[in-house]
């Protein structure tokens, strides 16, 4: 399985991209079925940004944008941890800074799916409870690349396979966590994620 998210990718700071920006993540990142996420001793400071996924559903490359709708049926909810810390000590020395992004269970993924078919993949809501206050809130509609465009133009470079993600877009504003804080994250209203930080 392969992981990709899409960064800078809200119309305010992507204006001047022609084409996504996204990294990898590694399969051993995901942290599943809503299991609480226990804070690595190797950070002091994380933060967390919430992201609607599609989960490809068909193998292909080089997919064209209008049968991109064809290579995904479900759509999710992920939340990205960065151990900001350590993300900055590496960018000051200009050294690759995966490490901060890619560590294992990074990456909490909503066990239940929605069905791409039944909901408008282009106006979709967001957000983010921390201790039960939103943190995050936005409309997938204030995206700068649409999930058909980002689906058509990572597939120029790497090939899906069935069961890939794609985590569409971070907010710009991340959220830092703490031990003892209980997230949800929710799409249309719906309850995708619960869990706690230990």
């Amino acid at each position: 399985m392969k992981i990709f998210v899409v960064e800078n990718n809200f119309s305010n700071t992507a204006q001047n991209l022609t084409v996504p920006v996204f990294s990898m993540r590694p399969e051993t990142s995901l942290l599943r079925n809503c299991q609480n996420f226990f804070f690595p001793e190797f950070t002091q400071n994380i933060i967390c940004g919430v992201s609607v996924f599609v989960r490809l559903s068909r193998i292909g490359r080089c997919i064209y944008k209008k049968f991109a709708n064809r290579y995904y049926e479900e759509i999710g909810a992920g939340i990205c941890f960065t151990a900001i810390d350590i993300l900055q000590k590496l960018q000051a020395q200009n050294k690759p800074a995966d490490i901060a992004r890619c560590f294992d269970f990074s990456l909490p993924v909503s066990p239940k799916t929605l069905l791409a078919k039944e909901i408008n993949c282009n106006s979709i809501d967001v957000h983010l409870n921390i201790n039960g206050e939103t943190v995050q809130k936005y409309n997938t509609s204030q995206l700068f690349f649409n999930i058909d465009e980002i689906i058509s133009c990572i597939s120029q470079y790497v090939s899906f396979k069935i069961g890939d993600i794609i985590l569409i877009g971070l907010p710009d504003t991340p959220t830092e966590i703490k031990t003892g804080y209980k997230l949800q994250a929710y799409i249309n209203n719906i309850k995708m994620l619960d869990f706690e930080i230990e």
